[in-house]
């Protein structure tokens, strides 16, 4: 009998970014035989619930649940949260935990370990990032695509940067909500950070906290520092590598904080909805797709994205990007640079700009890798592993 799977897809979210996951990993369970959001559930059947971020109410996700299966010990109700474990929403962890048959996904390998400190009978899971098959490039013309000159063919861009900073206004908005106590310590974290980009948020903290601040939520002290920190640093490193690029023809995409660093040769094209993303990126020779700043060691989407669109990818230097993309450093899918030395990230856009035949081949290489292992089809596996675990308790 087939496994039936609910997935709401309708989300606020920036970019439209988790209705567009929701409908992509929606199509790919039906793909591999699961009726999706069935209007009737068949009796004494069990099912599987996904839910992403932060969601609704939990009084209104069991609601739905209970009235779907009937029992909650007859639902999987499996959590997919695309960040940091600090961007948990805490009051409805406290509640989920309590269900017998709710377990936690997530991308992230960062700080989980502070997941069972604050609640100690969690059960999570890694899931890492997928793209749709539609993201793909064609891989039939992509050699041909990358060897014709620049500024001809598909690829008329030579250069796309795209991702979110917070602008001047909206990080002193962030730090002035801060209690006094607590800006001159996020502050220090935000430095290491920006500056040492392997360095998790955790041990930034642990660095920039005075001995003696204590807190009766030490959770909450945490998540803080944590946002604001994070924010201040992402904008600090991702606009010194955006100024390092200062020569190059470069389309920057995302919101108007961007402005402001487009001069020169650096453009601005304004927000870009998700699903969109991969039709822009068809058109770039080379993206510079940065890592998550509230992640030091886990890549995102935009990597995936950017190497199944068929574009020669620049990217941080993190251990899952080492681990899965660059296993043999002859051979790259992609090029890794420190980013903290935004000199070096220049280089390796050089590189691949001039030369279109190590472009090509880091291109190539990059698209069947993702294709081979990254779609949302190869999540499934982990999705089912933890149904069953619900099921099994």
């Amino acid at each position: 009998m087939a496994l039936h799977v609910y997935i709401p897809t309708q989300f606020v979210s920036r970019y439209s970014l988790l209705g567009v996951f929701a409908r992509e990993l929606a199509e790919a369970f039906a793909s591999a035989g699961a009726v999706v959001n069935a209007a009737v559930h068949p009796a004494d059947q069990r099912g599987v619930f996904v839910l992403f971020n932060t969601p609704e109410r939990t009084e209104n996700i069991k609601a739905w649940v209970q009235s779907t299966v009937g029992d909650l010990r007859d639902a999987a109700v499996l959590h997919y949260h695309v960040d940091h474990p600090l961007a948990l929403h805490a009051p409805h962890m406290d509640e989920f935990v309590t269900w017998p048959t709710y377990r936690l996904l997530m991308p992230c390998r960062d700080d989980g370990h502070l997941l069972r400190l604050r609640w100690p009978t969690l059960k999570h899971l890694n899931c890492g990032h997928g793209i749709a098959p539609a993201s793909l490039c064609s891989d039939a013309s992509l050699e041909e695509e990358h060897a014709q000159e620049q500024g001809e063919g598909p690829r008329r861009i030579p250069l796309v940067l795209a991702g979110t900073i917070h602008g001047r206004a909206e990080l002193a908005q962030m730090r002035g909500a801060l209690p006094e106590g607590l800006r001159e310590i996020a502050d220090a974290a935000a430095g290491l950070m920006a500056v040492s980009p392997q360095m998790p948020f955790s041990q930034a903290f642990d660095l920039s906290l005075p001995g003696g601040v204590f807190a009766n939520d030490h959770w909450k002290l945490m998540e803080a520092v944590w946002r604001y920190a994070t924010a201040h640093a992402n904008a600090t490193r991702r606009v010194m590598m955006a100024r390092a690029m200062q020569g190059v023809p470069a389309l920057v995409v995302g919101p108007a904080a961007w402005e402001e660093h487009c001069v020169g040769t650096l453009r601005y094209g304004g927000e870009l909805p998700y699903e969109n993303l991969p039709a822009l990126l068809r058109q770039a020779r080379v993206t510079l797709a940065w890592g998550p700043t509230q992640f030091a060691h886990t890549y995102s989407e935009r990597l995936l994205l950017s190497m199944g669109a068929g574009c020669a990818t620049v990217t941080d230097d993190r251990l899952t990007t080492r681990v899965q993309f660059v296993q043999d450093e002859r051979q790259p899918a992609c090029l890794i640079a420190d980013v903290s030395e935004p000199e070096r990230v220049r280089e390796a856009v050089d590189a691949l700009l001039e030369s279109p035949d190590l472009a090509a081949a880091v291109a190539c290489r990059g698209r069947a890798v993702v294709e081979a292992g990254h779609l949302w089809g190869h999540r499934l596996n982990a999705f089912a592993a933890a149904a069953t675990d619900c099921w099994k308790a």
